[in-house]
C-alpha cells in the first residue's frame, strides 16, 4: 500500500514533526497559563463547530458542512500545535480535554437555540383526537387525524408538523386538550408539499 503513495507525500508526512517542533518557539514564549487558555478556547471552538457540522450533515446542508468543516479543521490544527509544542506542561493537555468537553456541550446548546428544521409529532389519544386536531388547526398548525385501534380499543392518531422551535408549544396545546395523550417527536430531514406553518 505504501508503494501507491507518492514519495513526496511520504517525505512531507515524515517531516511534519520537525516542522511542528520548529513552530514551538512561538508557543513557548507565551506564559504557560496563556497557552493553556488559548488551547482551551481553540478546542472549545473546534468542538462547537464539529457539533454544528454534524447536525448540518444530518440535515443535508452541504454549504454549511463545508464552512463548519474548514473552520473546525483550522482551529484543531492550531490547538494541537499548541499542545504538541508544549507537551512538557500537563496543564495544556488538561486544557485540550476541557475544551473538548466544553465545545461539545456548547455546540449542543447552540444547535438547540438555533433549532433549524421541522419535527413530526405523532399524537395518540384514546378519545380526544378530533378535539386535539381542531385545537392545532385553530392555532395555525397542520394536523392530520387518523382512526386506529390499540391494545384497549379505538384510538386517534394525529400527525402534526411543526417548526422545531415550536414543538414545545404544540406539546402544551395537546396536553391542554388531553393530559393523557401519548406523543413522540421525530426530526424531519426534508418537508415537501402539504400545509406548512
Amino acid at each position: 500500500m505504501l508503494a501507491a503513495i507518492p514519495v513526496e507525500i511520504i517525505e512531507f508526512l515524515l517531516g511534519l514533526p520537525a516542522r511542528v517542533a520548529a513552530q514551538a518557539p512561538a508557543w513557548t514564549q507565551l506564559p504557560p497559563l496563556v497557552v493553556a487558555l488559548i488551547v482551551f478556547l481553540l478546542r472549545t471552538v473546534d468542538l462547537t463547530l464539529d457539533t454544528l457540522r454534524l447536525t448540518s450533515v444530518a440535515r443535508g446542508r452541504r454549504n454549511m458542512v463545508w464552512v463548519f468543516g474548514f473552520a473546525e479543521a483550522l482551529t484543531f490544527v492550531l490547538a494541537i500545535s499548541g499542545v504538541l509544542a508544549t507537551l512538557g506542561d500537563p496543564i495544556n493537555v488538561v486544557a485540550f480535554a476541557a475544551g473538548f468537553a466544553t465545545g461539545t456541550l456548547l455546540g449542543i446548546v447552540i444547535e438547540e437555540w438555533m433549532a433549524p428544521g421541522h419535527s413530526l409529532l405523532r399524537i395518540i389519544s384514546p378519545t380526544l383526537g378530533l378535539a386535539i386536531q381542531k385545537r392545532l388547526h385553530d392555532q395555525g398548525y397542520g394536523a392530520t387525524y387518523l382512526a386506529g385501534s390499540g391494545q384497549h380499543g379505538a384510538i386517534s392518531l394525529i400527525l402534526a408538523y411543526a417548526p422545531r422551535r415550536k414543538v414545545d408549544q404544540v406539546k402544551e396545546l395537546v396536553v391542554g386538550e388531553d393530559p393523557s395523550a401519548f406523543m413522540t417527536v421525530q426530526q424531519v430531514r426534508q418537508l415537501r408539499g402539504g400545509w406548512k406553518p
